[in-house]
């Protein structure tokens, strides 16, 4: 026994579990190291280096890629604002249509080309007929000296008037005749000119509405999808890209039929008071009060009101005082009725603003101007209004949170 417990394969006694007594109790667990940083990612813009290389070559593609579409720009916004102003409309058909998205967006600016092109088409040949022949009776009458006739016996009946009301007269060496001429043939000449303009532009007009309409047509089957994209690309919170979409969406159909619409309405009752009443060149008169009804105050009476004072001094009492009641009554009471319908939802601009952002576009943008510019200053409220609820509301109410409670106050 004892020669096998010495042999070199044994194992000692001491080694088996048995032998020692009970066993012993395991390590205590490992102490788990402190909260480490993770390790960057090497994927990616990994370096201060790569960042700063990729926000240039970013913000070349974008300025060039600008360039190329800086010649389509005001197409593409009125794209969309045919987008959101027709989308009930192309859903509609589309519906209608039983999910024939291609069908029902070639039908929609087809529906928009009709409602669009007709009526404009309509109005430019009246205007432009009669622009035309109140220069050609001018000229004529230029010419022939019936016009100075009529102008100085006019001015006679003024003076007379005056002498009656014991009012002074004008000095003698002002003479009225030579101003009145003046005026008289720049007039004219101002409107054959612009007539002829109109004529021409209206061949312009019809190829970039063919333009817009061919972008609002993709934009109708893709606009969602696009307009998802950006959400997605936008660094601000979702509840924020959804105020600003939402707000944006209003803006523009609020802006385009509580402005636009309504001026365009004024100025048609404004040219039917014209024809009623008798006088001349109703349809250029009142294509005239379509941008004179956005003037704060006085709105479309800058037109008719002069109108009815000359009816009144020429004997024509009762057509006076009906163009009075009409435009006072009818015309007016648009902007007081329609307009407010039209805009619920919106936040109210200030007319003195909206004067304004017609006159600069206008002058920038040309006869577009007169949809754009009101569409762009709404377009900044409607983001002021966002940045002061998204942004400078929250961070007031978190600092009266936080603010400190004085040391006097027992509270």
């Amino acid at each position: 026994m004892k020669d096998s417990e010495n042999q070199p394969g044994s194992r000692p006694e001491s080694a088996s579990p048995t032998a020692a007594g009970p066993p012993s109790a395991p390590p205590p667990p490992a102490e788990p190291c402190p909260p480490c940083p993770a390790p960057e990612p090497q994927e990616g813009l990994h370096t201060r280096f790569a960042r700063l290389f990729f926000g240039v070559i970013t913000l070349l593609v974008l300025y060039y890629s600008y360039l190329i579409i800086k010649p389509y720009l005001l197409n593409i916004f009125m794209a969309l604002v045919l987008f959101f102003t027709a989308k009930p409309l192309y859903l509609g058909l589309t519906r209608l249509l039983r999910g024939y998205k291609v069908l029902a967006s070639a039908l929609t600016c087809l529906i928009l080309l009709l409602i669009i092109l007709v009526p404009l088409f309509s109005l430019m040949s009246i205007i432009a007929t009669q622009a035309l022949e109140f220069s050609s009776q001018v000229t004529k009458g230029m010419q022939s000296g019936d016009l100075w006739n009529w102008v100085a016996a006019k001015i006679d009946v003024f003076k007379l008037y005056l002498a009656h009301l014991k009012l002074p007269l004008p000095p003698g060496d002002i003479k009225l005749e030579q101003i009145v001429q003046t005026a008289v043939g720049k007039a004219s000449a101002f409107v054959y000119t612009n007539a002829i303009g109109l004529i021409k532009g209206f061949t312009v007009f019809f190829f970039d509405l063919l333009l817009v309409l061919f972008i609002a047509f993709f934009m109708f089957l893709q606009g969602d999808d696009f307009i998802t994209a950006i959400k997605e690309l936008s660094p601000l919170d979702p509840a924020h890209n959804d105020e600003i979409l939402r707000e944006t969406e209003v803006t523009i159909k609020a802006t385009l039929w509580g402005t636009v619409i309504v001026a365009f309405a004024q100025g048609t009752l404004g040219g039917v008071g014209f024809l009623i009443f008798g006088l001349p060149q109703p349809a250029f008169w009142g294509t005239v009060m379509i941008p004179a009804s956005v003037v704060p105050v006085v709105g479309s009476s800058i037109i008719w009101g002069p109108a009815a004072v000359y009816l009144l001094f020429t004997g024509h009492i009762g057509a006076g005082v009906g163009l009075i009641i009409w435009g006072g009554v009818v015309v007016s009471v648009i902007d007081n009725v329609l307009k407010p319908i039209l805009m619920k939802g919106s936040g109210e601009t200030p007319s003195i603003f909206i004067l304004f952002s017609i006159l600069g576009g206008l002058t920038y943008f040309g006869m577009i101007g007169f949809i754009l510019g009101p569409l762009i200053l709404s377009f900044l409220l409607s983001l002021l209004r966002i940045y002061q609820k998204t942004i400078l509301a929250p961070a007031a109410a978190a600092g009266e949170i936080k603010r400190p409670t004085p040391a006097g106050d027992g509270s």
